[in-house]
Formats: structure tokens, C-alpha cells, sequence
């Protein structure tokens, strides 16, 4: 019973009625005690739960727990017997006690009363939830103050890392980011919050730290400095740099980034995993014809499904089933496979990642994209490299993975 009633205080039943102020209705529980045939059969068991549950009402020292309501038991042999049938709860102090939380009525009331002298816009946030308050008692003056410096600070000018209050830097944050954040969402304008982001300081507006693409130049480019071979740039500007590539192609393992061959009119990025899917705030990737390679996993396929849903006309290099048969010889195991639907492969690419998680090539097959013989990837980019038939199909090289039908030209 009080384990019960405990359950729901801790959901913040009773405070939020009180903040709210609610007239108190007493609490009565049920109780299921002895029975007519119970104190006919066995009187010495009955005898000492009615005593006992009296005497567990009535308290100590501190006073009453609670008030018990009797019901009458009848019996023919017995006649009538009244028997503890409901406990009550008169007031909400006298709950707190019950349920041994007796510190939480004043805390809250203090909490509350601050709030409302702080920032009473958030008065009917706290009051619908109680419980998340308290969790933070130690702290709530504080995360008063973040709430305050946020909204007075034009936050698309500074970093989060600038925050400028005693006792406060950003592990304060993040270790109270959802609660500051459902704060922050209570006191600031609509255009102030980005409820697309993620991030705690994408979704309120700070400079975020920026995200950088590497690459390597697989020809020479005349826009960009002589002698240069790769370089690492933000995303925000390589996306004003709209390089006179044709080609991009997209690889997640660091020596076959670095060892990738010569293609003319191409680059080639280090796609490092799903960083790969920030390739769509480069707006000029849509006018180029862009290949990703990865591993041949469940994982591999889960980028290649992100990044078209990202960038459509993606197309995939060395990711079929011949690639596969070729180098069982090479496969490890992959480690945690998914099993996600994936939404934007190929017909062809379904069917092998359907394969890879069915374990048809053996359990949790992987063919890392550097054990892949180098003769079978120069073969895969010969067309790139002028070394395949003028004309041929794009969706006919070997290794190629096709796009719904697309016919987008590729070099000879």
C-alpha cells in the first residue's frame, strides 16, 4: 500500500496538485484484511492484523501516519466485527510522512516561490513538473542563471564555451542539457530555437564548432594553388568553392583515401563513416556525378542509404555481390550488424544488404574496403581513367551500383 502511494508521489501526482492549488481530497486506500470465515477459522491471525495495522496508524511520538476507516464484517456466528478496511490520508504533510519524502513539500514551495520572483514565465512549467525540479534542487539557482544569460545573449555571436557564470561552464551544461533545454524552450521566441538540431548549441543558436571535409585532388585543378594535393577545409566553405570537378567519390578507410589512384576532372573524400552524410550542405555536389565506397557490411549499406537520402544520384563503387565472391577470402566478421530498414538502395543493393543480414555469405560477413585486391579497384575506375570502352553504359561497369535508371554521363 505504501509502496503504492509512494509510486505516485514520485510522479509528481500530489505536488503538481498542490502547486496548482488544488483542494486536497483525503487519499483512501483499500484494504484487504481478514474475512467472516478468517476470524471464525483462524481468530488469532485476525486478532493480530487489526492490531497490527491500528498500531502502524496510530505512529509514535510524531504523531498519527494516518486514519483508518473500519468496515463491518458479519457472520452468523460472529455477529458483526468491524475490521480496519480503508486507510486515509487527511492532508498532503501527512502523505509526505507516509511515504517517507517529509523534505519535499518545503523544498518545492521554496522552489517555486523563486521561480516565480525569477522568471515567472516558468511558474506552470515547474508546477507540471515537480519531480524534474527537485532532481536538480542543488543546482536550480544556477540553471536559473544559464536561462537568463541565454535570453539576454545574442547567441549567434559567441560559442557556447563563452558562458560567463560563477560556478557554471559547458560540463554544467551538458550534464543538465535536457532539462535546460526544455527550459529554454518555455522562455524564448520560436525563431530563437531550432527544434531540427540535435545539438544543445545548434538547437539555441550558438556558433557551433565547424565541420571540416578532407580531400585529396586527383587532378589538377586550376582554381586551387600549384602543388597542392589534398587539403581540409570546412563544409560551410567548401560549399562557395564549387571546385570544376566532374567526379567526387566518397571512401571511409584512411589508406584507401590516401592511396586512392589518379582520375581526371576528380576528387576524392575521406568520408570517415556517417560524417559522410554532411556532404549535403555542399550544394554544388548535385551538378557532379558523385560515388561513394565503402565497406561491404550492414553498416556500409546504412551510410550509403543516408547519404542518398541526402544527396540522390548517389551511386556506389565496388559494393555488389561480385566484389563479395571475389575476396570471401578476406572477410572478417562485423562487429554489432544492423538490421534497420534502408529506404534508398538499389534493387541490387537491397538484395545484398537482405543477404549480408541474413548471414547468407556466412554470419556477420564484412569486407573492409582495404582488403579489396588493388587490381579489382584500378579495374572499377578504369572507365574514370580513360581505360575502358568510349561510350560504355555507366550502369555497366563492373562494380557500379545503378540508381534508379539514372543516366548520368560519366567520362570515357
Amino acid at each position: 500500500m505504501v509502496a503504492k502511494l509512494r509510486d505516485r508521489w514520485d510522479r509528481g501526482t500530489y505536488l503538481r496538485a498542490r502547486a496548482d492549488a488544488s483542494p486536497w481530497e483525503p487519499v483512501r486506500v483499500r484494504l484487504v484484511g481478514p474475512t467472516a470465515t478468517d476470524l471464525l477459522e483462524r481468530p488469532g491471525e485476525s486478532v493480530a492484523w487489526i492490531d497490527g495495522v491500528r498500531a502502524w496508524a496510530a505512529g509514535g511520538r510524531a504523531g498519527p501516519r494516518c486514519r483508518i476507516e473500519d468496515r463491518t464484517v458479519r457472520s452468523r456466528s460472529l455477529g458483526d466485527n468491524d475490521v480496519p478496511g480503508f486507510v486515509v490520508v487527511d492532508s498532503i504533510e501527512e502523505l509526505a510522512m507516509l511515504v517517507g519524502r517529509p523534505g519535499q513539500i518545503a523544498t518545492f514551495d521554496r522552489l517555486l516561490a523563486l521561480t516565480a520572483e525569477r522568471r515567472p514565465e516558468l511558474v506552470s512549467w515547474v508546477s507540471a513538473h515537480p519531480m524534474d525540479v527537485l532532481e536538480v534542487v542543488a543546482d536550480w539557482l544556477s540553471m536559473l542563471d544559464v536561462v537568463d544569460w541565454i535570453d539576454r545573449t545574442d547567441t549567434s555571436t559567441v560559442h557556447l564555451r563563452q558562458l560567463d557564470l560563477p560556478g557554471v561552464d559547458t560540463k554544467f551544461v551538458e550534464r543538465h542539457r535536457r532539462l535546460l533545454g526544455r527550459l529554454l524552450q518555455q522562455v524564448l521566441p520560436p525563431e530563437r530555437v531550432d527544434t531540427s538540431a540535435s545539438r544543445f548549441d545548434a538547437r539555441f543558436g550558438f556558433r557551433t564548432v565547424p565541420s571540416y571535409v578532407r580531400f585529396r585532388i586527383l587532378s589538377p585543378v586550376e582554381e586551387l594553388p600549384a602543388g597542392l594535393s589534398e587539403l581540409s577545409v570546412r563544409v560551410d566553405e567548401l560549399a562557395r568553392l564549387a571546385l570544376p570537378v566532374r567526379t567526387v567519390f566518397v571512401v571511409e578507410n584512411q589508406v584507401t583515401y590516401l592511396a586512392f589512384p589518379d582520375v581526371p576532372d576528380a576528387i576524392v573524400v575521406f568520408g570517415e563513416g556517417f560524417k559522410a552524410s554532411t556532404l549535403d550542405a555542399v550544394p554544388w555536389l548535385a551538378d557532379r556525378e558523385l560515388v561513394y565506397w565503402g565497406d561491404i557490411d550492414t553498416h556500409g549499406f546504412r551510410i550509403l542509404d543516408q547519404l542518398r537520402a541526402r544527396v540522390p544520384g548517389v551511386r556506389s563503387l565496388l559494393m555488389d555481390e561480385s566484389t563479395l565472391s571475389a575476396h570471401l577470402d578476406r572477410v572478417v566478421s562485423e562487429d554489432a550488424p544492423t538490421s534497420v530498414p534502408l529506404e534508398h538502395l538499389s534493387s541490387e543493393e537491397s538484395d545484398l544488404y537482405r543477404d549480408l543480414v541474413e548471414d547468407r555469405f556466412g554470419p556477420s560477413v564484412r569486407l573492409e574496403q582495404e582488403r579489396v585486391r588493388f587490381g579489382a579497384v584500378r579495374g572499377a575506375l578504369r572507365p574514370w581513367a580513360g581505360g575502358g570502352p568510349a561510350g560504355s553504359p555507366a550502369d555497366d561497369r563492373p562494380g557500379f551500383g545503378r540508381v534508379g535508371g539514372s543516366s548520368d554521363h560519366v567520362p570515357a
